[in-house]
C-alpha cells in the first residue's frame, strides 16, 4: 500500500562522540616524541589523529572507506614507526606513516584482510613478528592472515578453529606465533609461520558452552600473554606454559615486565600518556606524566560527525530521551527537538542503553554490555555515578548471565522487568525484575529451554505479562533450541503459567509485542521455514500477527519484507485513538483494529541507506519518534 503524504521532521544530531579509541605514543624515525590517536565514528567512518603535544590540536586523517566505522584492532610498530589498523565491518587493513612530509601523509588502505565471505569482517588483534610480518586475527571465521610490508601481499591461513569465531594472535620475540580462540571454548592455537600448520595446545577455558577443544584439560581462567623476556605464555589456573614454536612446556612463573596487547602509551623519555576522561567515554583530556611524577594536561580538538542513535524513549516528564551506541551517552530534548543536549555517561557499561522504562517518575535504563541497570530522576540534577547520591545511579548487573537487555517493562507488581540475551558463548537469557521498594533484583533463566527473552507487554485483563522468546544465545553461539515461542508470566507469583507457540510453526524469535486497545495483541514473529528438499535452502521470514491470547490462537497475519522492510525490535507502541504504531527498517506504519496489514505512514527509499530506520518506538502526544543513523526524526501520527 502506498505511504501517506506525511513527512518526518529532522530534530537534530544529539551525540557526536567516538568509539574504539586508542592512544599510541612513541617516536618518529627522527627520534621526536609522537602521539597518535585512532578513533571510530558512525557518521564519517574512522580516522587517525596526529596530536600536537603542546596544544592538543589534532590533524585528522580519515580512512575514506565507506562503512569502515570501527577500528577494532590497531597496533603501533615501534621498530618502523608505522600504525596498522583493521577496520570493521569492512575487514580492511590500513596503514599510517606519521614520518612522511605533511603533504604526503594519508591513511592508506591496504585492502581486504581475507576476501572470503565473513571470514575477517571484524579484526580482533594485530601484532608484528620479529621478521616484520603483520599478523591479523579476525572474527567471522576465526581467521589468521599475515601481511608482508615488503611486498604488500596478504597470506591467508584460514580458520584457526572449526566452530569458534574470534581469534587474537600474538608474536613472540623468538618468532613463535600463537593466538587465543574465543568465545565458546577459549583455548590457544600455535602456528608454524612457514607452513601455516596450526594446532591446539594447553587447556581450554571452562564455560557452559561445551566440552574442551580436542578433549583437553579445562581451566577456570586462561589467557595468552607476552612475558618480560618477549616470549609467549599461556597463563591458566591449571598451570603456566611457555610456547616455543609448536610446543608448550610447563613453567613455574611468567617473567614480569611483559607487554599487554594494548601497552600503555610511552614516549622515548619514559613519559606516559593517558586519557583522563575515558571512563565517561568523552576522550578529550590527555595527561602526559613524566617519570618523576610531574604531569600536564592537553585537550584534544578532534571533530566528530555524529554517533548512531540506538534507542529513543518518551520520559515521564514529557520529554524525549535516548541513547547513542558505542559510546553510550544519554540525550534529552523537548518534544519538538529544541534544547537537545548530550547529557553524557549514564552507565558503567558504555555500549548502549538497550531498553528503558518509566516508574514512579524515574527512568530505568538497562545497558549493554553486562545488562547493568541505572536509575535516573529527571527532576534532579545530572551527575552520573555509583554512589547513593548519583543521578543517574548505576546499581549493577541484573544477574551473571544477562548481557543484552533487549526489553524493559515497568508497572506489573510494582516492579521493573527486563528481558535479556545472555553473555558471549552462553545460551538461555533471563527475565529479571527490580523492586524499587526493596531495592531487590530477582532473575529467572530458561523460561523456554536455551531461549532468551526479547519482547514483552502487560496484559491487564489477564493480570499477566506476555513474553516473546528467541532461540538465539550470546554472540559466538549457534542456537541449541529448535523453536521459540511465547510465555505467560504471573508477576505476583513470579512464575510462568503457560508457554507455547499460539499455533505458529518454526518460530525463530518474537522481536516485538504490543497490546492493542481492543483486547488483542500484536506481535512480530521471525520464522525459519525448512527447505522443501535436501538440495533446497531454508527461508527466514518475518510476519506481523494479531493474537487472541485467551484463545491461544492467531487471528490474522501478514508477511513483511520487500517494500515493507524488516521489522524493528520493540518499535510498536499504542498511540492516539488507541491505535498501534510501529516501524520496519523502511517505513513507519499504523495498524487498524484486528488487521495485521501495516498501513504505511512514511516510507524511505530502498536505496537510501542513510535514511533507513535504526530505532523507533517513542510516542509523545501525537508524535512518533525514530532515528536514522545519527539523526533523530519525528512524524505526526494523530
Amino acid at each position: 500500500m502506498p505511504a501517506t503524504s506525511l513527512a518526518p521532521r529532522d530534530l537534530g544530531v544529539p551525540v557526536k562522540s567516538v568509539n574504539w579509541v586508542r592512544l599510541f605514543a612513541g617516536k618518529t624515525r627522527a627520534g621526536a616524541p609522537l602521539l597518535l590517536a585512532c578513533m571510530g565514528q558512525d557518521a564519517g567512518d574512522f580516522f587517525v589523529c596526529l596530536v600536537d603535544l603542546q596544544t592538543g590540536h589534532c590533524e585528522q586523517y580519515p580512512c575514506n572507506l565507506k562503512h569502515a566505522a570501527f577500528p577494532t584492532a590497531a597496533h603501533f610498530d615501534p621498530q618502523t614507526g608505522l600504525l596498522y589498523v583493521g577496520s570493521s565491518y569492512t575487514g580492511h587493513l590500513h596503514r599510517f606513516d606519521p614520518n612522511l612530509p605533511p603533504a604526503q601523509r594519508r591513511l592508506e588502505d591496504l585492502g581486504r584482510i581475507d576476501p572470503a565471505d565473513n571470514m575477517a569482517i571484524f579484526p580482533c588483534r594485530i601484532d608484528v613478528s620479529p621478521d616484520g610480518g603483520v599478523w591479523i586475527g579476525a572474527y567471522g571465521g576465526c581467521s589468521l592472515t599475515r601481511f608482508d610490508p615488503k611486498t604488500n601481499e596478504f597470506r591467508r591461513l584460514g580458520r584457526m578453529d572449526e566452530t569458534d569465531m574470534y581469534f587474537y594472535p600474538l608474536c613472540g620475540s623468538d618468532g613463535t606465533v600463537a593466538g587465543l580462540v574465543r568465545v565458546c571454548n577459549p583455548h590457544t592455537v600455535v602456528i608454524d609461520a612457514k607452513t601455516g600448520e596450526h594446532r591446539t595446545v594447553g587447556p581450554t577455558l571452562d564455560t557452559n558452552a561445551g566440552p574442551a577443544a580436542g578433549g583437553g584439560l579445562s581451566a577456570k581462567h586462561l589467557d595468552l600473554v607476552k612475558g618480560g623476556d618477549g616470549l609467549l605464555y599461556i597463563k591458566a589456573s591449571t598451570g603456566n606454559l611457555r610456547l616455543r614454536g609448536m610446543t608448550a612446556e610447563p613453567v613455574d612463573a611468567i617473567p614480569e615486565g611483559g607487554t599487554s596487547p594494548t601497552p600503555e602509551p610511552t614516549f622515548p623519555d619514559g613519559s606516559k600518556a593517558k586519557f583522563l576522561d575515558d571512563k565517561s567515554f568523552t576522550f578529550r583530556r590527555v595527561a602526559i606524566t613524566k617519570p618523576d611524577g610531574t604531569s600536564r594536561e592537553i585537550s584534544l580538538d578532534w571533530v566528530g560527525g555524529g554517533t548512531t542513535v540506538f534507542l529513543v524513549h518518551d520520559g515521564p516528564d514529557g520529554k524525549l530521551y535516548g541513547s547513542s551506541i558505542l559510546p553510550e551517552h544519554l540525550f534529552r530534548s523537548e518534544p519538538d527537538g529544541s534544547n537537545m543536549v548530550d547529557l553524557g555517561q549514564c552507565s558503567v557499561s558504555g555500549g548502549e542503553a538497550y531498553s528503558m522504562a518509566n516508574l514512579g517518575g524515574k527512568i530505568y535504563i538497562a545497558s549493554y554490555p553486562a545488562a547493568r541497570l541505572s536509575i535516573y530522576d529527571p527532576a534532579k540534577s545530572y551527575r552520573f555515578g555509583e554512589d547513593e547520591q548519583a543521578n543517574p545511579r548505576d546499581i549493577g548487573r541484573l544477574d551473571d548471565v544477562a548481557y543484552r537487555p533487549r526489553v524493559a517493562l515497568a508497572g506489573p507488581a510494582g516492579k521493573v522487568w527486563v528481558g535479556s540475551v545472555p553473555d558471549y558463548g552462553m545460551w538461555g537469557g533471563t527475565l529479571a525484575s527490580y523492586d524499587p521498594a526493596a531495592a531487590k533484583i530477582v532473575s529467572h533463566r530458561h523460561l523456554m529451554q536455551d531461549c532468551s527473552v526479547v519482547s514483552m507487554d502487560w496484559l491487564p485483563d489477564l493480570g499477566l505479562i506476555l513474553v516473546g522468546m528467541t532461540i538465539h544465545g550470546g554472540s559466538g553461539t549457534q542456537p541449541k533450541a529448535k523453536v521459540a515461542g511465547f510465555v505467560l508470566w504471573d508477576p505476583v507469583k513470579d512464575a510462568a503459567v503457560w508457554s507455547g507457540t499460539m499455533g505458529l510453526d518454526h518460530i525463530d524469535g518474537v522481536p516485538d509485542i504490543c497490546r492493542a486497545g481492543d483486547g488483542t495483541v500484536y506481535a512480530t514473529v521471525v520464522s525459519v521455514i525448512p527447505a522443501a528438499s535436501k538440495e533446497g535452502k531454508s527461508e527466514t521470514i518475518a510476519e506481523l500477527v494479531v493474537l487472541d491470547v485467551k484463545g491461544r490462537k492467531v487471528l490474522d497475519r501478514f508477511k513483511l519484507g520487500g517494500e515493507e522492510g524488516w521489522p524493528m525490535e520493540v518499535s510498536m507502541r499504542r498511540g492516539p485513538g488507541g491505535k498501534v504504531f510501529g516501524a520496519t527498517k523502511l517505513q513507519v506504519y499504523r495498524l487498524e483494529a484486528g488487521s495485521a496489514r501495516p498501513q504505511a505512514l512514511w516510507r524511505c527509499g530502498l536505496k537510501e541507506e542513510e535514511q533507513h530506520i535504526g530505532s523507533a518506538g517513542a510516542i509523545i502526544g501525537k508524535t512518533y519518534y525514530f532515528s536514522c543513523g545519527h539523526k533523530v526524526r519525528a512524524i505526526e501520527v494523530g
